[in-house]
């Protein structure tokens, strides 16, 4: 799974890169493309869902796929964390960088699992995503 996920770096990277698309038919479905190839990716034992442990596994994929600036910090706008959380954790600095990133995933994951089953479907992925474009 790990070959996997370093195999998988250089297209997740590519992938998040890509500027959000939006207004048109055809735009939406290569955004929705690349969505389903990301949570592919994420799901490493392909079976329909992202575990705490696949999304732990592949956090740092999840980091570049939010850091749209493609600065290695992310900033309030390109996370859905509440101002107050998000403050907490950035520090005096005012941003999260990639060790701080790294103790926050287990509230990230918690709050992008809605019915709280301990595991991220597709559409609460796709939410997740769909939240952090939007911001």
């Amino acid at each position: 799974m790990a070959a996997k996920a370093r195999g998988a770096f250089p297209l997740i990277v590519a992938l998040a890169a890509l500027t959000h698309m939006a207004g048109t038919a055809a735009a939406a479905s290569v955004e929705t493309s690349r969505d389903a190839r990301i949570f592919e990716l994420l799901d490493d034992d392909q079976n329909g869902n992202v575990s705490m442990m696949e999304f732990k596994n592949n956090q740092m994929l999840v980091f570049y796929i939010l850091d749209r600036n493609k600065d290695l910090a992310l900033t309030v706008d390109e996370t859905f964390l509440p101002a107050d959380v998000f403050a907490s954790i950035a520090g005096t600095g005012g941003k999260i960088d990639t060790l701080e990133f790294l103790d926050i995933v287990d509230s990230a994951f918690k709050q992008a699992d809605t019915n709280q089953d301990g595991l991220l479907e597709r559409q609460e992925f796709v939410t997740l995503l769909n939240r952090v474009r939007n911001r």
